[in-house]
């Protein structure tokens, strides 16, 4: 148990509300139990029942205290064991981390050249499989919807899938609309399965360490409030390319500015007819706004005409709460080098590794 007995400020009444369920990271130890802790980019004072290190991360609960003035927050996750945990899964996962993207449009293809050397009924179960991955891959025409379904079946919410399930006790219409049958971890857990131990064994079970390790880095992420990551194959005309896809949501307070975004989302591609091309956008009180960066200077007065017309879009549907001062949209191309285009470094921009000692690769 901790209690902060302070008189609350106006930033913690916003914060600290009775009922929340908020992860905290001390800061720093002043002793006799006393910490200074940061949740999300605020910090707060409090005396614990407990003894707590500078750098651990735990769980709590907030709760109405023993006087008016006081909270009580209860630990819900003994300090440092979660955090143990998560450091021990990252370092027997990183090694084996790819972009599942990447490793579904390889294994597409190693089903598609491996299939005539396959035994009839292995090459039906390789036929099916194939056909299930390609569901995966998002066709041009595509839709917010479109999209996602597709990072709802990507397979990293697979277990808490299988969780929430099992509290429907089975029943047939919760587990239509689940979609655990069209789960890409099922899928290629069900593949493995058929295909036994013939040429195409090993192919899947890297593409299954792969997404393992996604998930432990998604899990990462979400510990400190990074931003969460998917990629993903897209038709690329007769071709596949990667999709990147990092999306971050943050509670905004009466402390923040007017203009402080609740929404930033990244994505970035390869494109035969574009090349490289990144769109970052960022939505809040403030409108929407979209950034598009091309490494192709010969694409940004087209772009930037098309953009036009987009941007009446957005400003139509866009709402958000537009404050009145603010456009509700803006778009705007500019042309990028490689490497401010490139976001395939941001994978593993997570502060929990930038943080904590998880491999050590000194020779």
């Amino acid at each position: 148990m901790a209690k902060n007995p302070a008189a609350q400020t106006r930033q913690q009444r916003a914060v600290l509300r009775v009922g929340r369920v908020l992860r905290g990271h001390v800061v720093e130890a002043f002793g006799d139990r006393a910490y200074l802790i940061r949740v999300g980019k605020h910090r707060f004072s409090l005396h614990a029942d407990l003894d707590l290190g500078v750098g651990q991360s735990f769980v709590f609960r907030v709760e109405r205290g023993a006087r008016p003035d006081a909270l009580r927050l209860t630990i819900l996750s003994e300090p440092g064991l979660t955090e143990f945990r998560l450091q021990d899964a990252l370092r027997m996962v990183l090694c084996q981390d790819r972009p599942v993207g990447d490793v579904l449009i390889e294994l597409l293809a190693d089903l598609e050249t491996l299939e005539p050397e396959l035994a009839p009924a292995e090459r039906h179960a390789s036929q099916k499989l194939r056909a299930e991955l390609a569901d995966h891959v998002l066709e041009p025409g595509s839709d917010g919807v479109d999209l996602g379904e597709v990072l709802e079946r990507s397979g990293l919410g697979y277990e808490s899938t299988l969780l929430r399930m099992g509290l429907f006790e089975g029943n047939a219409p919760e587990f239509d609309w689940l979609g655990l049958d069209h789960d890409l971890k099922a899928e290629l857990l069900a593949g493995l399965a058929s295909l036994g131990e013939g040429p195409l064994a090993a192919e899947l079970r890297a593409a299954l360490s792969a997404l393992e390790a996604e998930q432990i880095l998604q899990v990462a992420r979400q510990a400190e409030g990074d931003p969460n990551h998917w990629t993903f194959p897209i038709r690329d005309g007769e071709a596949l390319t990667t999709g990147s896809l990092f999306i971050q949501h943050r509670e905004v307070t009466e402390f923040d500015p007017l203009s402080t975004p609740k929404w930033r989302v990244t994505f970035a591609a390869e494109f035969a007819a574009t090349g490289p091309v990144r769109v970052d956008l960022t939505m809040g009180a403030g409108g929407v706004t979209m950034r598009v960066l091309v490494t192709r200077h010969e694409l940004v007065a087209p772009l930037q005409e098309r953009a036009k017309k987009l941007q009446h879009v957005l400003a139509d549907i866009v709402d958000v709460g537009v404050a009145a001062e603010f456009l509700p949209a803006r778009v705007t191309v500019f042309p990028a080098s490689a490497e401010d285009v490139d976001v395939s470094r941001r994978h593993l921009d997570i502060e929990f590794l930038r943080t904590r000692k998880v491999l050590d690769l000194r020779g």
